[in-house]
């Protein structure tokens, strides 16, 4: 039977090796240290709802347009892919379906944008322009 000893120096050996693979295997996950701390799922969501959230200003903000939505009558699905890793975040294209309506037009389309998302920040580097009026 090993004594109380020589069991307590082998578990506090065992708990710095546990910690440190952990570390190491959330850096290897995320990126780089210093990289950025978003996971692909996380980006292409953040993207998605910012496009959403542009198309909302542009479209709901718009003083010619009766009627709008971000859901598709044309088969355009709400789509995202992670094309970049950078030390400067994750680059994310996204496909977003649109309608609109005005006095004159019924309108379905798609918007595509490039995000960058960090930590912090989701920003449209560029993208579509939607100019219903």
């Amino acid at each position: 039977m090993p004594s109380t000893h020589s069991t307590r120096r082998r578990r506090t050996g065992v708990v710095p090796l546990l910690v440190l693979l952990s570390v190491t295997g959330c850096l290897g996950s995320f990126g780089v240290p210093g990289g950025p701390a978003v996971s692909d799922e996380t980006a292409r969501e953040r993207a998605l709802t910012a496009e959403e959230r542009h198309l909302r200003d542009r479209l709901g903000n718009a003083s010619c347009v009766d009627g709008w939505g971000t859901n598709s009558y044309t088969g355009v699905e709400a789509e995202a892919n992670v094309v970049n890793r950078t030390s400067a975040g994750v680059y994310v294209d996204v496909v977003h379906p649109f309608w609109y309506g005005t006095e004159t037009v019924e309108a379905d389309g798609r918007s595509e944008a490039t995000y960058l998302v960090t930590a912090e920040t989701t920003r449209r580097l560029d993208g579509t322009t939607i100019s219903p009026c």
